[in-house]
């Protein structure tokens, strides 16, 4: 496992551990698109997802009220 796969596994496991379905859905979205060779946080890479027809995609996190 590389330093950024790891990473990445370390996000997923934070987010998913807390409680609530809020972090459920991070770790999802985080799972799903985040890819810690491109640029930016997983954070930012969630919020500019483009995948309308995903179930999340209305809940997904994002770093400010109304981002979308």
């Amino acid at each position: 496992m590389t330093l950024r796969e790891g990473h990445r596994l370390a996000v997923i496991h934070r987010e998913s551990s807390k409680a609530g379905l809020r972090g459920k859905i991070n770790a999802m979205c985080c799972h799903c698109i985040y890819d810690p060779t491109q640029s930016g946080t997983w954070l930012k890479q969630v919020e500019i997802c483009s995948s309308k027809d995903c179930p999340l995609y209305k809940v997904r996190p994002t770093s400010k009220k109304g981002a979308a």
